[in-house]
């Protein structure tokens, strides 16, 4: 299946001088067979390490990382000749092995392209490994589960359809009403297969539901038997605990995630559990949207501690959770099913595929919260979610008229593109896959000005 990843391979393997990459991402999103099927296409010949199922490798890493004597000892190894200019290497599972991951330094401007894959980087690598460490060294790359654009792709949509409906959306054009039906209705579906590459193959091929729940609960299965491998300070019941809490605390009217909550019979905090939700985070299984109470830039500045949402990195895997939910209830609107935070965990997943830190505002002894907060092109973007066609937004309306903000207001709903005459715009559900991607971090704008004043101000006096 087609993924986004390959233009971004091919953007870095373009890139005078770049650097071996490293490609992050959940278990089971597709990161070996992308890499693996990009240097298939590009590279004259390659080698393929994998330090889970083939241990022995380790050894090659053991003793001197330069070049000169690490790259023959791999090609010896692996009976590949490499050239320089025309080969490249695989480390998968790089994480099983420290001496692998120190490598990368010396090997940066070695000559032949380095791709690695790690799913639990920062989890797993050994604390005691005394070399050095190659960040600044290497491109890191994130990958996640599939996201709609994806997903369409597989499910065999036509690419003009889609680019259409992408160019809508940026353009802020309304789209033609049975194309934009025909989209709310696919990224409602989208929303119970997710994106583990897995689940949309079976999907794709037999358009069977019952078939595909049965590939995510053997993944989500699979997850969890990772937290009895990979983890250290927190332990498998505990990270399973918390895995297990993250559809209830979602399904609350405020949705913030309390410790308190994980279990039904413990009232245990942070202290027990922090280790278990921050080990769900790293390996990229979950989301966190944390609290703001300012709308001031840069919005991280505002954050609130201890108040946060968690959202599961992939619907479908949040499905697999909820036994006794009918997938059909999500996908054909049933409004008495839990669509709105299925819709809001699936909108989270694409802001942050998309790049964007997510937050959400609340405002002291206030009942007024707006579901997303993100930093857009420098401008503040206030994000209401409504699964379906209401298209009231009191809350926008609110912070929209405070002349001391400048903000921009979204309504994502089952509607179609439109700016009504309070200036909030309508999106419809699926809109932030097709937002552009984040390239800019969230930084204040230095004030010159008022330092000079200052400067000025304070200028001859002693302190």
């Amino acid at each position: 299946m087609e993924r986004k990843i390959t233009s971004k391979l091919l953007e870095w393997k373009d890139k005078e001088g770049h650097r071996p990459i490293v490609i992050t991402g959940c278990r089971q999103i597709g990161k070996t067979y992308s890499v693996q099927e990009f240097v298939r296409e590009n590279y004259r010949s390659y080698v393929y390490l994998n330090f889970e199922s083939d241990p022995d490798a380790k050894a090659l890493f053991e003793d001197s990382l330069e070049p000169e004597t690490l790259i023959p000892k791999i090609s010896m190894y692996s009976n590949v000749s490499l050239v320089k200019g025309e080969s490249a290497i695989i480390l998968d599972e790089i994480q099983a092995c420290s001496g692998a991951f120190s490598s990368l330094k010396p090997l940066a401007d070695c000559g032949i392209d380095i791709l690695c894959t790690g799913s639990f980087l920062g989890i797993n690598l050994e604390d005691d490994d005394t070399r050095l460490s190659p960040l600044g060294y290497i491109e890191v790359q994130r990958m996640y589960t599939m996201d709609f654009e994806e997903f369409l792709w597989a499910m065999g949509y036509n690419k003009d359809l889609i680019a259409l409906i992408r160019d809508s959306i940026r353009s802020m054009k309304p789209i033609e009403g049975p194309f934009n039906k025909m989209m709310l209705d696919a990224f409602r579906i989208y929303m119970v297969v997710g994106g583990m590459p897995a689940a949309v193959s079976n999907y794709a091929s037999t358009r069977d539901y019952p078939s595909t729940s049965e590939v995510l609960k053997d993944i989500r299965d699979m997850l969890i038997r990772d937290a009895g491998r990979y983890s250290r300070k927190a332990g498998r019941a505990k990270i399973k605990a918390c895995m297990e809490s993250i559809p209830a605390q979602i399904s609350r009217e405020n949705k913030r995630f309390l410790f308190k909550d994980v279990e039904k019979k413990s009232k245990a905090g942070s202290k027990v559990y922090g280790n278990a939700l921050d080990w769900i985070e790293n390996a990229g299984l979950s989301n966190r949207c944390e609290n703001i109470t300012g709308l001031i830039p840069p919005l991280a500045r505002n954050v609130r501690d201890s108040h946060f949402k968690i959202y599961m990195s992939d619907t479908g895997i949040l499905m697999s959770f909820m036994d006794g939910v009918d997938a059909a209830n999500i996908a054909l609107r049933e409004p008495f099913s839990n669509n709105g935070a299925f819709v809001e965990n699936a909108i989270c997943a694409e802001l942050v595929r998309k790049g964007y830190p997510v937050y959400y505002y609340t405002r002291e002894n206030s009942r007024m919260e707006m579901d997303f907060v993100i930093s857009m092109s420098g401008k503040i973007v206030l994000i209401e979610v409504k699964p379906g066609n209401d298209k009231r937004s009191k809350s926008l309306r609110t912070l929209l008229a405070r002349k001391d903000l400048d903000c921009v207001g979204i309504k994502l709903t089952e509607s179609n593109v439109m700016r009504d005459d309070h200036g909030v715009i309508h999106l419809p559900l699926y809109a932030p896959c097709f937002f552009e991607e984040n390239k800019v971090s969230d930084i204040h704008a230095l004030d010159v000005e008022g330092a000079n004043k200052l400067y000025e101000r304070l200028k001859g006096k002693t302190f």
